[in-house]
């Protein structure tokens, strides 16, 4: 079943960018690339962004992940899903994660 209700668009924008910043800091990696740190400092920033966007509810982010969980129930194995406020809180560890790896990475940068 498909919710109504289309994904907002912080949600929609952070998650590609999200996903684009992993694989770029994936294939830098990987080559040793020189922009390596600066993809992995923006994946965290994305992360903190993304954090905080489900944390405030910007633009009903929460609130669209709480009607999703409840549209797809089945997901859940017939137990009562989530409303937005548990997203809410996934959404500020989220954030708390994107700085604790935005720290880390800030402080062993090569120089």
């Amino acid at each position: 079943m498909q919710s109504k209700a289309p994904i907002p668009w912080p949600l929609k924008m952070l998650f590609v960018l999200f996903f684009a910043a992993i694989v770029a800091t994936t294939v830098l990696g990987q080559l040793r690339g020189a922009f390596f740190w600066t993809a992995a400092i923006t994946a965290a920033g994305l992360a903190i962004l993304l954090g905080l966007s489900l944390a405030t509810d910007f633009r009903g982010s929460a609130h669209w992940l709480g009607q999703h969980a409840k549209e797809n129930a089945s997901m859940y194995f017939n137990a009562a899903a989530p409303d937005k406020g548990a997203y809410r809180i996934i959404g500020f560890g989220i954030a708390v994660l994107g700085l604790a790896i935005e720290i880390a990475l800030l402080t062993h940068v090569p120089k």
